[in-house]
């Protein structure tokens, strides 16, 4: 074998074993470019996959997310002795209870539910449902003063008998100190169709109000828990986290706060 390399050396000769050499050499050279070459691409493609990866992350993290024109929650209260204060047909306001009035369009509300309120109700008017305030905080002496008033009415246009019209005026108007307009957190709206709950407005809020810590206060298919008719129109504070599990749960105020008595008791 050796003497067969060495003749094949003396027999090519010093210039084609130099050619020789040199192919090989540009073999490897054209090996080694191959394989960086090959490696470039790899790494592309998957730079390319790491970067489409991390845009598909963050849109799903982003979807996750309330929307940015939602009510953070680092402005609203956690006081859920507030927030969850119940008043209704034989459940008067807890003994003590204080409304912090303030005026906001004309209408009273509790100050602490303000950056709430202004905010969905902004958010509503961007998204082409502009809400209009049609009522807020009545104090008690007010609101007796409207039960009375229904009460004679019911007696004179319907000839119920007394005890009745007590009845009917306490499902739709509520005696004083028992009903949601003395705790200052909640608020009706208004439509100038007077039927609110057929509305784009009302639509929008049963959508969204939760972001911004709204729950509707008396949901038609609740009315044997809160003891009133339904109401399209009016919306309760309760704060986000109570106001997304109410709706989780499908729960009106008088089911949450008993659920949650009977979980933490």
């Amino acid at each position: 074998m050796r003497g067969r390399k060495e003749k094949e050396r003396i027999l090519k000769g010093p210039t084609e074993w130099r050619k020789q050499k040199q192919l090989k050499k540009l073999r490897i050279v054209m090996t080694a470019v191959g394989l960086m070459l090959l490696f470039s691409v790899a790494a592309g493609a998957f730079l390319a996959w790491y970067q489409i990866q991390s845009a598909l992350d963050q849109n799903r993290q982003q979807a996750a997310q309330p929307p940015a024109s939602s009510f953070s929650t680092e402005e609203e209260t956690d006081d859920d002795s507030v927030n969850l204060a119940l008043a209704g047909p034989g459940r008067p306001l807890p003994a003590g209870y204080r409304v912090q009035v303030e005026t906001y369009q004309g209408v009273s509300v509790d100050r602490r539910i303000l950056p709430a309120l202004k905010k969905m109700m902004e958010d509503a008017a961007a998204a082409g449902c502009p809400l209009t305030l049609a009522e807020g905080y009545v104090d008690a002496e007010r609101q007796d003063a409207l039960f009375q008033a229904e009460v004679k009415r019911l007696l004179k246009t319907q000839k119920l008998s007394q005890v009745v019209a007590e009845n009917r005026a306490q499902s739709t108007v509520g005696r004083g100190g028992q009903t949601d307009a003395q705790t200052g957190l909640s608020v009706a709206f208004a439509a100038a169709d007077k039927n609110f709950g057929a509305t784009p407005q009302y639509r929008w809020l049963t959508r969204n109000s939760v972001d911004y810590g709204f729950v509707q206060r008396y949901p038609a298919e609740k009315s044997a828990k809160t003891g009133m008719e339904g109401n399209a129109a009016r919306f309760r504070y309760v704060g986000v986290e109570n106001a997304v599990q109410m709706r989780e749960l499908s729960m009106c105020m008088e089911e949450y706060v008993s659920y949650l008595g009977k979980r933490d008791g």
